[in-house]
């Protein structure tokens, strides 16, 4: 079955109409090879995003959702968010923010802080509570009539 794989998106190469620096960088992202840079000419900064991971899984039967976790890398520190999409065919259409990640230079923890798995027809998201990433936040998600939502939460310590 090679066909499916041809019809999946490519999350790498692909435009992204929110990101985790939306402030700074206003206008739609085109990825190429999983990174884009702007230069905001109001702060005179730069900010570089890259997608930091990409897992892909079915929430029922006959549907593909994935989630993209994108990073924005400021002058010093950054942010990332992880976003769930719906794919349709060689299109998808964003379902949810799912988790997001908040550092500096001394501070929080980047993209890899945001844990994500597909099981059961479930979506797991494991991810800091917070940016001083004390305790971390498991939420799990359900696809319901097409839409993303919440079924359970728990907070735990960080993982060892």
């Amino acid at each position: 079955m090679i066909a499916p794989l041809l019809l999946a998106v490519d999350f790498m190469n692909f435009t992204y109409t929110t990101n985790p620096c939306s402030k700074n960088v206003p206008v739609p992202v085109v990825m190429k090879r999983g990174s884009f840079s702007y230069f905001d000419d109001k702060m005179g900064a730069g900010f570089d995003l890259h997608v930091a991971a990409v897992k892909e899984g079915s929430l029922a039967p006959g549907t593909r959702q994935a989630v993209v976790v994108i990073a924005c890398d400021f002058p010093v520190g950054g942010t990332a968010e992880a976003y769930a999409f719906g794919e349709r065919g060689s299109s998808a259409v964003m379902l949810a923010e799912v988790a997001s990640a908040n550092w500096g230079g001394d501070w929080g923890r980047g993209p890899e802080a945001i844990h994500i798995r597909f099981t059961n027809r479930f979506l797991y998201v494991d991810a800091c509570k917070d940016d001083d990433c004390a305790m971390y936040l498991a939420t799990t998600y359900a696809l319901r009539n097409g839409k993303l939502v919440k079924v359970y939460e728990q907070t735990h310590k960080p993982p060892a």
